[in-house]
């Protein structure tokens, strides 16, 4: 008789922020935007949107997850999409734009699924409305530490970053027509 192997799942750090609690303890509303960094052993996307409704909330929650990568020059784009929750969207990304003191890069060896931890935040009071752990793909999770560790290794010049940023916008009328052209797109599990 042979043992099913089961698959635990992956952890929210201990020391991360919790549903009703505010974001930062620095600020209290922010711009509507994204950010994605990678820090404490996972990939963190941060939506800041205001006044997000109960079903935008829920879908974060229930809702597949989407993710894809489309890079330019010294500019990676991490593409996200939630099924009844939002389009096909991306967050520009650099690691130098992190400060050396807070700059990881991804460790993941070959053959692992890297974690990706979505948090939701009410840009109007700063507060987390939701947070959803998902595993990357073998192929995602490789591909975004390549280009991380590409950028890492590249001499960065800001003004040739926010050129290349501009230069994807100007190509794309969407992100939806991003994706169609993403090096790598994929579900993510969970």
């Amino acid at each position: 008789m042979s043992e099913i192997h089961v698959f635990t799942r992956p952890d929210i750090p201990a020391d991360s922020r919790r549903i009703g609690e505010a974001w930062s303890t620095e600020y209290n509303r922010y711009d509507e935007g994204v950010r994605y960094l990678y820090h404490n052993g996972a990939h963190e996307l941060t939506l800041f949107w205001p006044s997000p409704s109960p079903a935008e909330i829920n879908g974060l929650r229930d809702q597949p997850v989407s993710i894809g990568l489309y890079s330019h020059g010294p500019a990676a784009f991490l593409l996200y999409k939630i099924d009844d929750v939002c389009e096909w969207s991306d967050a520009a990304f650099n690691v130098h734009l992190i400060p050396d003191a807070e700059r990881k890069l991804p460790e993941e060896p070959t053959g692992e699924r890297a974690r990706l931890i979505i948090t939701l935040v009410d840009a109007a009071d700063g507060i987390i409305k939701g947070r959803r752990l998902v595993s990357l793909d073998k192929v995602m999770t490789q591909a975004l530490r390549h280009v991380m560790t590409e950028q890492a290794g590249s001499h960065f010049v800001r003004p040739l970053y926010d050129i290349a940023v501009q230069e994807t916008y100007d190509r794309f009328p969407d992100t939806d027509a991003m994706a169609g052209a993403a090096e790598i797109v994929e579900a993510t599990l969970g």
